[in-house]
């Protein structure tokens, strides 16, 4: 691991001095690194994914650039039939695609590919920065040695020359320097790679942020941890994971403040491992967030932004600390919306800040402004069963029942355990006037909630449609006898005793 850590801390000084030259902001697209190597080997195949995420990771500590997430580089490039896998051939028909592709599909402005070929004992690096717009390369770097031993003294010793050569010998200004600092502090966040690999992999379950995937996210978290107990950027994935999982529990009506109080241990415990990455802050910060503790939750997120005010994520709590009951975020002109189209304008596909701002459009009842939000979601991360529940929500609310059966189906396919859904489920069959299914689908409801009374006196106004006013009144006094002010079940009590013989 340190010699791999070592080989990236050589590319990130080939491209700090740009850092220093910068005035802007630019979004930076970071490629794996190309294996030239035709034979099947384990080792240099993770070498490949490791050297671009660890570099898309260190690189978000320089304050202008903006890392385009790895999951958003494969689903618009990578995953592109269009994109050629040999762009290291560098002809100009391959350059021109990519470049047309980088700035169709993720709007970049630079990008960063390479790649390495281990012959015997020696191992040759090329790392090549393009800018996007121009189809230029800005700088191209070799470096070779013998692999393991020297290679990485050797590259050290050619990246201190190319600095020297761009900047002068007048050294980093001390804003470099301490950017510098930060991202060595990521790279030597662990030393071992097994874990980093756990890490990488839970990191793109996580940002599916969907019930249907936070297990598996919380799974390699925890492996990562087992791996290497020391390790900060795990424990604060554990943190904002169990903090996302618990508020959805919460809204399931489970028993979240078990999880919640683990959540916030977990991002206590990273921030003590990390108190130089945002990523730790960010994560404390939301789950005092998520457990409604604002004033806590400003306090941890400050220091998070000073280090990175430009992480999406760290933007989307700036947003939610002021988008009081989900009414700021989206009216326009307020900090909440601010922040949370920052954070879109760095990641559109940021699903956490979509899912916020589809939800103030939605308490807002701006329907036909939320539900485009909603689909989006659903077109990232299909799984998304919040997302497909309120657009069957919003079906049900504008009219089109069978539109409203149809993504409450989908939102209990992802999460069988919500009853809202069911009771979504069971109220658009009831406005089709289909009775029978409309009580299947209530029944699942008040199973999973006995106390549910609206999905209670649904279940027996769709008894009293059916005419059957013995089951509806036995529902309707069950209602009473949980919510006596309940007056909608006291009056359909009286029509159902007039019926009866």
């Amino acid at each position: 691991m340190n010699q791999i850590k070592r080989c990236i801390a050589v590319f990130l000084f080939l491209f700090l001095p740009f850092s220093g030259i910068f005035s802007a902001s630019y979004k930076i697209i970071i490629l794996p690194f190309d294996k030239l190597n035709k034979e099947a080997n384990p080792e240099l195949e993770t070498l490949s994914i490791g050297i671009s995420d660890i570099l898309s990771g260190a690189l978000t500590n320089i304050s202008n650039f903006n890392v385009i997430d790895s999951a958003r580089v494969k689903r618009y490039l990578l995953d592109n039939i269009q994109f050629d896998q040999n762009i290291g051939s560098d002809t100009q028909s391959n350059m021109e695609k990519l470049q047309k592709l980088a700035q169709d599909k993720l709007q970049g402005d630079f990008l960063v590919y390479g790649s390495f070929q281990k012959i015997g004992n020696q191992i040759n690096f090329t790392a090549k920065f393009v800018k996007v717009d121009e189809g230029k390369v800005v700088k191209s770097v070799s470096v070779h040695g013998v692999y393991p031993d020297n290679i990485f003294t050797l590259q050290e010793e050619l990246a201190t020359k190319l600095v020297e050569a761009i900047n002068g010998k007048t050294g980093q200004t001390r804003t470099n320097k301490i950017q510098q600092e930060r991202m060595n502090e990521f790279i030597s966040s662990t030393e071992n790679y097994t874990a980093y690999q756990y890490y990488i992999k839970a990191r793109v379950e996580h940002l599916k942020y969907s019930m249907a995937d936070y297990p598996r996210a919380l799974e390699l978290y925890q492996k990562a941890i087992d791996t290497d107990p020391k390790y900060a950027l795990a424990w604060a994935g554990l943190c904002e994971v169990n903090a996302m999982r618990a508020y959805q529990v919460l809204y399931a009506g489970g028993k979240y403040k078990p999880i919640f109080e683990l959540a916030i241990k977990q991002g206590k415990k990273a921030v003590e491992l990390g108190k130089n990455l945002y990523q730790t802050h960010r994560a404390l910060s939301t789950a005092y967030l998520n457990n409604s503790e604002f004033d806590k939750a400003r306090e941890s997120i400050e220091p998070g932004y000073k280090l990175n005010p430009n992480d999406p994520e760290i933007l989307w709590v700036k947003a939610m600390l002021s988008n009081y009951d989900y009414k700021e975020m989206g009216a326009e002109g307020t900090e909440s919306n601010k922040f949370v189209m920052q954070a879109l304008e760095i990641n559109p596909d940021l699903i956490v800040a979509i899912w916020s701002l589809a939800h103030s459009y939605y308490t807002l009842e701006k329907y036909d402004l939320a539900l485009p939000q909603y689909m989006k979601i659903v077109e990232i991360n299909p799984r998304h069963s919040q997302a497909l529940h309120t657009i069957a929500l919003i079906y049900y609310t504008t009219n089109k029942y069978e539109e409203s059966v149809t993504y409450a189906q989908m939102a209990i396919e992802q999460e069988y355990d919500v009853p809202q859904a069911h009771y979504t489920l069971g109220l658009g069959y009831f406005m089709l006037k289909d009775w029978a299914k409309s009580r299947d689908a209530l029944k699942n409801a008040i199973k999973l909630n006995p106390k549910y009374t609206d999905a209670i006196y649904t279940l027996g106004s769709a008894y009293y449609n059916d005419g059957d006013y013995k089951n509806a009144l036995a529902n309707y006094k069950k209602v009473l006898t949980i919510d006596p002010n309940y007056t909608d079940a006291e009056r359909m009590i009286k029509q159902c005793e007039e019926r009866l013989p």
